[in-house]
Formats: structure tokens, C-alpha cells, sequence
């Protein structure tokens, strides 16, 4: 019987101690970041060739993230971002622009940075991935290759959202855009992707992403650096009677650091006090007008109750303003008119009165005379 205790003893012993250490494992690889470069080239349709560039870091902690940039766009625009989401459902973005690069073409001097006091911008979408607005985003390439490992257990089709689109995204109302998709994973379910391709309705490729390399950390693969293309429809080749595939975007991305352990406490990034606030989580009912205000707190974020409240403030104070400025544009109006008016009055009625005058002193100049 002591034997049997025993033994029961031990083996209790041993499955908790595994637990333990299975916990531990599961605990550092759920958590991680991620530091890195992306360049990117973009052709335009009008031909020519934009670039772009970036350093990020990317926070993961279980199935919640937060990716911070600093990003030129192709126009020289300099920008920090944050961007975040911890249910799956939201995503909060707060973008700071930080200037501007101005080169002259016409002569060899260094580009200026010119500092920008533009506002910050925060945006609040219905989402579960982070779709860019422009052609240069970056952040929906880093969370695809590296804080997507709880999105692929879930999916149950291949029909996925083109998160390389602009045109997917919630401000340009492309929720539901699609395109078929394949993908591999590093170490099956809960692992980050291998490669991801996309197909047009040719099955042709339009979207592929490929790593460059794989590292372990404490057990996870991370990938080492990534590379995306873009590809479109190009000329017909004579020769084979094809078309060919034309890269319009290209998209190299080299991991400089990875961490076990997430540093952040939070995965969701404040907005400052003042901060134009633009919430796609539900709609304006204004055609072209997204539901946008300043934000009347620092560092929090409204309910959509209170966005709603918010919203409706601000649209009584565009009302307020619009009629400010009729009223003021009415009185210019008819001050103009009253300008007028007069004027032609005194053209009207001055050569009369001259002549009246004229005549008179011609009068008594003649009396003189006599």
C-alpha cells in the first residue's frame, strides 16, 4: 500500500513538474518582440519608381500585439506609428506625423527635414486584421509574418483578405474583399507563416510572401526576415501567347533583433489630448464623412457610446460654424451690394449737382459783370 502511495506520489510529482515547465514554455513563446528594417519599391501605372522605408518593433503578448514604426512614404512624408489590438475585434491606431524630406531636384544639395506641428491622428476600426489606407502601409506585411499565429487555427476557408490591399480596408469600405489563399506554416497550428501567396481570378499570383530564413527562440521559429511581391497582370508575351506576371511591388524586410518576453504593459497605444479621432466602428450616415472629432482627454479612448455623443457634438459645431460662415458670407453680400448701390448713386447724382453749381456761378459771374 506504501509502495502504491508512493509511486502515486511520484508520478503526481512528475506531471506537475512538467506542467509547470509546459506553462513556462507556453508562457516566454506566447511572448516576444520583434525588431526590424523594411524597404520597399513601388512601381506606379504611370511608370517611374517610389520607395519607402521603415524600422520597427513588434510586440506579441498571446494573441494580442502592438507594432510601432517609423516610416517614410514614398513621398517623404516621416510618421510614428502605433498600432494595436488585444480581443481580436478592434484595433486602435495612433499616427504622429514628424515631418517632411524635401529634396530639390534642381540642384545637389543634401534633402531638408522639415518638423511638422501637424496633430496626431487616431483611429479606431472594427477589425481583427490591420488592413493599410495607402500603397506604402507596412503594418499589415509585420503582423502577417509576425503576430498572426493565433489567426490561421481559426480560419475555415481560403478565401482571406487581401491584408496587402488598400482597398480591403475599413476607410475605403473594402471589408469584404477576398481573394483565395494558400499558406504554410512554420511549425503548425499556433506557429507565424512560411508563406502565404494569393490568387487572382486567373489563379494567378498577385500577392506572395516568403521568409528568408527562420530562428529559434527559447523553442519558437521566428521568421529572420521576409520578402513580399505584388504582382499584376502584365503584356502579352508573343511568343507563348501568355500574359505575363509585372511586379508592381516589392517589399524586403530584415528582423535585426528578436526577444522572448513582451516589455510592454499595454498592447493598445493612447491618443494625446487634442488628437483628431476618427472611429470606423460604426457610421456617420454622412456620405464621405467618417465620424471624426478632437479628443477631449489624454491618453484614453471613447466607448462608441461615447464616440457616438462625441460625433454628434462636433457635427452641431460644424453646424454652428457653417452657418457662422453663410450669416458672415450674407453680410459680405449685401455690403457689397450697399457699396454699390451708393457708388452708382454718386455717379448718378454728382454730375448734376456740379452742373447745378456750374451753372449758378456762371450766373453770378455774369451779374458781376454787369
Amino acid at each position: 500500500m506504501n509502495f502504491i502511495c508512493s509511486t502515486c506520489h511520484r508520478w503526481f510529482l512528475y506531471g506537475l513538474t512538467v506542467a509547470v515547465l509546459l506553462l513556462s514554455f507556453i508562457s516566454s513563446a506566447s511572448e516576444y518582440e520583434v525588431d526590424g528594417k523594411v524597404n520597399q519599391t513601388i512601381t506606379p501605372r504611370n511608370g517611374g519608381t517610389l520607395h519607402a522605408t521603415a524600422s520597427f518593433t513588434v510586440f506579441v503578448r498571446g494573441c494580442g500585439w502592438l507594432i510601432q514604426t517609423v516610416e517614410t512614404n514614398e513621398t517623404g512624408g516621416v510618421s510614428h506609428r502605433e498600432i494595436g489590438s488585444t480581443n481580436g475585434t478592434e484595433i486602435f491606431e495612433c499616427e504622429q506625423p514628424l515631418g517632411q524630406i524635401v529634396r530639390n531636384a534642381a540642384s545637389s544639395e543634401a534633402a531638408t527635414f522639415v518638423k511638422s506641428t501637424a496633430a496626431m491622428w487616431a483611429v479606431m476600426v472594427s477589425n481583427n486584421i490591420p488592413v493599410g489606407e495607402t500603397d506604402s502601409a507596412v503594418v499589415g506585411h509585420l503582423w502577417l509574418v509576425f503576430a498572426s499565429q493565433c489567426y490561421w487555427p481559426d480560419l475555415n476557408t481560403d478565401q482571406l483578405t487581401p491584408i496587402y490591399d488598400w482597398r480591403a480596408s475599413v476607410g475605403a469600405h473594402g471589408e469584404s474583399l477576398k481573394a483565395s489563399a494558400s499558406w504554410d506554416l512554420l511549425s503548425g497550428p499556433g506557429s507565424l507563416p512560411q508563406k502565404v501567396w494569393y490568387l487572382g481570378e486567373w489563379d494567378e499570383t498577385n500577392g506572395l510572401y516568403t521568409i528568408t530564413g527562420s530562428k529559434s527562440v527559447e523553442g519558437m521559429l521566428f521568421p529572420a526576415g521576409f520578402t513580399f511581391e505584388r504582382s499584376q497582370v502584365g503584356p502579352l508575351n508573343p511568343n507563348t501567347f501568355v500574359h505575363e506576371m509585372v511586379v508592381v511591388k516589392r517589399v524586403d524586410v530584415e528582423v535585426t533583433a528578436i526577444r522572448a518576453g513582451c516589455s510592454k504593459a499595454s498592447l493598445i497605444p493612447l491618443p494625446t489630448g487634442g488628437a483628431t479621432i476618427i472611429d470606423l466602428r460604426f457610421e456617420s450616415g454622412i456620405a464621405n464623412h467618417p465620424p471624426s472629432y478632437q479628443n477631449p482627454v489624454s491618453s484614453q479612448w471613447p466607448t462608441v457610446s461615447a464616440s457616438k455623443e462625441l460625433f454628434k457634438a462636433q457635427l452641431a459645431v460644424e453646424a454652428k460654424r457653417l452657418l457662422e460662415q453663410k450669416a458672415a458670407g450674407l453680410r459680405r453680400h449685401y455690403l457689397r451690394i450697399l457699396i454699390i448701390w451708393i457708388i452708382t448713386c454718386v455717379a448718378i447724382v454728382l454730375p448734376v449737382v456740379v452742373y447745378f453749381i456750374a451753372q449758378k456761378f456762371q450766373k453770378v459771374s455774369n451779374s458781376g459783370n454787369r
